[in-house]
Parts: structure tokens; sequence; C-alpha cells
């Protein structure tokens, strides 16, 4: 009976061993995202976060910084473009404004402007034949 109580026991150390590293590295991982966030409130990187970086949403792409209408656009949350990435848009001399294609649409003026061919007064179908 007593190996027995000896084998259980020595099949539980990895499970407890195993627990008590996790619990132990957990605490650290909280203390250092705290000692984190402390830093980060003193030097100010709240209110670097929160300032308006002229963030526009765009329905399916997200937040994107600067002006979504220059070609040169990141369409990024975290990069504006690549030639002016911390600047405004305005006054931008790379600044390019999107180019619109323009499609029209007219109806062509004479109903001769696209002939039909005229319709076969026959069709050369095969001929069936009927079984009764």
């Amino acid at each position: 009976m007593l190996i027995v109580l000896l084998i259980f026991g020595l099949s539980l150390v990895p499970a407890l061993i195993s627990t008590w590293i996790s619990l132990r590295s957990q605490e650290r991982v909280q203390a250092e995202f705290g000692r984190a966030m402390e830093v980060a409130a003193r030097r100010g990187l709240k209110a670097a976060i929160q300032r308006d970086r002229d963030l526009n949403y765009v329905e399916g792409l997200g937040y994107v910084i600067g002006d979504f209408t220059c070609e040169m656009n990141a369409r990024s949350p975290y990069l504006r473009c690549a030639m002016n990435p911390c600047g405004p848009c305005t006054g931008c001399q790379f600044y390019e404004p999107p180019i619109v294609r323009e499609v029209v649409m007219t109806v062509p003026e004479a109903t001769n402007a696209c002939p039909i061919p005229p319709m076969p007064n026959t069709c050369p179908l095969p001929a069936f034949s009927s079984v009764v």
C-alpha cells in the first residue's frame, strides 16, 4: 500500500511544479505590465495616443491617418504616407489628388449605329421523327 501511495504522490509532482511555475510567471507578467503602464503615464504617451492625428474612419479599411483622397496615402492607422509620414497633408508638395475616371455612357445617335443581323426565316434544325 505504501508503494501505491508513493507512486501516486510522485505522479502529482509534475502537475504541482507546473502550477507553481505558471502562477509565479503570471505574477511576474502582471508586475511588469503595471510598471510599463506607470512609465507610459510618466512619459506622456497617453496624451500622444489620445491626440487628434487626423484620424479618419473609412468603411472597409478601418482608421486611416491623413487625407484618404491622396494617392500617396498609406491607408494605415500608423503611417500617413511615405513622402510625409509626420506632417499634415495640407500644403504637402507631394499631395496628389485622386484620379477620377469618369465613364460616360451615351445612347447611339442613329438606329443603324449597332446593326443587328436579320433573323433567318427558316430554322436549320434537323427534322425529328415522331415514333408512336
